[in-house]
This record gives structure tokens, C-alpha cells and sequence, in this order.
């Protein structure tokens, strides 16, 4: 569904990412990893079209994507969440998912009233995804901060994506509140092509099907959880070795 190959970006001197390459496939969770300033977000921001590569290409379902921007990605089927939680808290629950609904639409944010049922009901479908219909009506100030993380995945499902990309979607939370989560990501990767960036490390062994290891912008392993746990270089550069 989506390929990297060569992913290169430089901030003047620095290489934020060094020739990075990934598949995404439809069915198939793929998880980042490595510690902070590894580059995983930048790999993110590349994926996602917030940033332009310096080297390498990026093709979605077929289409050489690298020069998209990243409205343009997202109309074409990629859908991504942020590390810090990028909900409008002053509007309801509803209203945050039918934005996302309403992006991906042919006129944008000024859909006229003609689409709106359309977009009311993928809104209202990506709420069900989730499990927070119950929560339409309420301010999204209102929200504890799982179910925040719980918004942001169905505001990026609303667009009806065929690629996730997300951003940390456990930050902050306890084991209560990332249970849920975690099983929703299984889930989700039944029917997209899911790239998961996270630090607990719990859960990323517990849901995803393969692994690539970051550290200062390379890739250093990528496998299966088996293979990554089993790895020297990877417990010494990351993981630690009572993983």
C-alpha cells in the first residue's frame, strides 16, 4: 500500500533520517522504535507529506507520492495522529470527527449542505470504530486524556484512510487506559496499512506483526517481535537486556 525507499532529510547539518526504507501493507502492523531523537517523528512527517525528502522516494497504492503535499496524500488515503493531542476542545466530540470527515471532502472545510449527511455519517461511523459514540454530544475539553488519544484515531479515520500513521497514541497514559487503545490498533490493522510509533514497549510487542529499530536516523534491525527481542544490537542500543 505504501513504500519508502532511500528516505533521506537534512536539517543543514544534521540527518535527521539516513536512508530509510519500509512497507506498509494492508493487514500487517508495523511498529518504530528507538529512543528519543532516533528520527521516527521526521520518518512520520515524511510518510505523512509535512516534510519533503532530501533523498529518496515515497509511493502510495502505485503513485510516486514524494512531491505531494500533504493535503494532497491525505486525500489519497493516508490518515496520521500527532504526539501531542491535536483535538479543538472547545467542540463537541462530533464536530472534532466530522472535521476530519469533512477535509478529505471535494470542497474541503466549505462542503456545502448537500454532503454534509455524508460526512455526518462517516463521522458517526469512525466514533462507532472507536467506541466513543456514546460521547458525541460531549466538549472534547471534557474528555479524559485516553479518550482524547481515542478522538484523534477517529478524526483520522472519518477521512477513511486506507494508511494510518500514528504518532505516540499511548503518550501519557496508564495500563488502564492504553488496554483499550492497544486492542483498537489490532483491530484497525485488519483492514489498513498501520505504521505505529511508540515507547511502550509492552504494547508494541503485544500487537505488532513487525518492527524497525531506529537509532540516529538509520535503521538498525527490522523483523518480526521475535527476531527484534533476540537481537544483541538492538538490546544494546535500545532495548536494554532484560528485554
Amino acid at each position: 500500500m505504501m513504500r519508502a525507499e532511500g528516505l533521506t532529510r537534512r536539517f543543514g547539518g544534521l540527518l535527521a533520517v539516513r536512508d530509510v526504507s519500509l512497507d506498509l501493507r494492508v493487514g500487517v502492523l508495523h511498529a518504530v522504535i528507538g529512543p528519543n531523537g532516533a528520527g521516527k517523528s521526521t520518518l512520520v512527517n515524511l510518510l505523512s507529506g509535512e516534510l519533503r525528502p532530501t533523498e529518496g522516494s515515497i509511493h502510495l497504492n502505485g503513485a510516486d507520492v514524494t512531491d505531494w503535499p500533504n493535503w494532497r496524500r491525505a486525500r489519497a488515503g493516508i490518515g496520521r495522529t500527532f504526539q501531542r493531542t491535536n483535538v479543538m476542545p472547545a467542540m463537541t466530540v462530533l464536530e472534532n470527527t466530522r472535521l476530519g470527515a469533512q477535509a478529505q471532502g471535494a470542497s474541503g472545510l466549505g462542503l456545502l449542505s448537500a454532503g454534509r449527511t455524508t460526512t455526518e455519517a462517516a463521522a458517526r461511523a469512525a466514533l462507532d470504530r472507536v467506541g466513543l459514540s456514546r460521547a458525541a454530544a460531549t466538549v472534547a475539553g471534557n474528555l479524559s486524556h485516553g479518550e482524547q488519544r481515542q478522538l484523534e484515531i477517529a478524526m483520522a479515520l472519518a477521512g477513511q484512510p486506507t494508511v494510518l500513521l500514528l504518532d505516540e497514541p499511548l503518550a501519557g497514559m496508564g495500563a488502564e487506559e492504553s488496554a483499550p487503545i492497544a486492542a483498537l490498533l489490532r483491530v484497525l490493522a485488519g483492514d489498513h496499512a498501520v505504521l505505529l510509533i511508540e515507547h511502550d514497549m509492552d504494547v508494541v510487542f503485544a500487537v505488532a506483526d513487525v518492527l524497525t529499530v531506529m537509532v540516529d536516523g538509520r535503521v538498525l534491525e527490522a523483523g518480526t517481535p521475535a527476531e527484534i527481542r533476540a537481537s544483541a544490537a538492538v538490546r544494546d542500543a535500545y532495548l536494554g537486556h532484560e528485554a
